[in-house]
């Protein structure tokens, strides 16, 4: 309240000096003085307008995005398992609702996710991984939702083993080898693709995984992307790839090897502009 009141006096004298060291207000402490909602009762309202069935396309879109913007800090990201909203998030994701929805409802949970084990861990709980799979190997789904859903493969099985154990359950390693869907062929889809791969490899390479890797062919994936006409940003991030895993140990086959080294032969000369010690693992690995 004293804040207030210095605030007020300052104001009402013009004396500048004083406005300037008493600040601004923050809004959090108004809303509550005023009787205003807080962030968790914000966040139930956006759900609530969402679910309901009398809303317009227009409002749901708006109460989406004033969550999405909610979620951004931690404690709300949190909240969402606190408060049970995580059944209403995932349910956007289903194929009869608006697509506008279905993108909000991906990049929520790609946010929610992201460098948050708690929120990681609640949802991993959920049946969202499932779906987010289902859509990612869709060969109809549009290019920008398959863009969030792989945003958000991305951040919940990143350094989190149990959503890579979970993701193998479910056999999400379709989404690499499903290369003849369209949208693959686009850069920014190859990224995100790589970008889930990258995730695999982040809690470590077991057995179990070095199997899979070579069950679903991924040196094959990743050598499709080492084209002469290739975009770089892709072929460097799959000679990342190939470079963490030679340094996590995997056992390359004869037949890797040999079409790594014809990959490599055919980005040879994008070579100034790609990292140079990815390009050198690969080339240790060839011999």
């Amino acid at each position: 309240m004293d804040k207030i009141l210095n605030w007020s006096l300052a104001h009402q004298s013009g004396d500048e000096e004083a406005i300037k060291r008493v600040g601004d207000l923050d809004p959090k402490m108004l809303e509550q003085l005023f009787g205003g909602p807080d962030e968790p009762t914000l966040m139930k309202q956006a759900i609530m307008i969402i679910n309901a069935d009398a809303a317009t396309l227009e409002n749901k879109e708006i109460a989406f995005d004033n969550f999405e913007m909610l979620i951004e800090n931690l404690d709300n990201a949190n909240n969402i398992e606190n408060m049970k909203l995580w059944p209403s998030i995932i349910s956007q994701l289903s194929s009869n609702i608006a697509p506008s929805l279905r993108l909000y409802a991906a990049s929520v949970i790609a946010i929610a996710v992201q460098n948050n084990p708690n929120a990681q861990e609640a949802f991993n709980k959920t049946d969202g991984l499932e779906k987010l799979i289902n859509i990612a190997s869709d060969d109809e789904t549009s290019k920008d939702l398959l863009l969030k859903v792989l945003l958000a493969l991305s951040s919940l099985i990143r350094n989190y083993e149990p959503g890579y154990r979970k993701f193998n359950e479910l056999d999400g390693w379709k989404i690499i080898t499903a290369i003849k869907n369209e949208n693959l062929q686009d850069h920014k889809v190859k990224l995100r693709v790589l970008s889930v791969i990258s995730s695999v490899l982040s809690t470590g390479l077991s057995a179990e995984k070095q199997v899979q890797l070579h069950e679903h062919k991924l040196i094959d994936y990743l050598v499709s992307i080492l084209d002469k006409d290739g975009h770089s940003g892709c072929i460097d991030k799959a000679l990342n790839i190939v470079s963490q895993l030679s340094g996590e140990g995997y056992q390359f086959t004869a037949n890797e090897i040999a079409d790594l080294a014809q990959g490599l032969e055919n980005v040879q000369h994008l070579k100034e502009t790609l990292s140079t010690d990815d390009y050198d693992a690969a080339k240790k690995i060839i011999g």
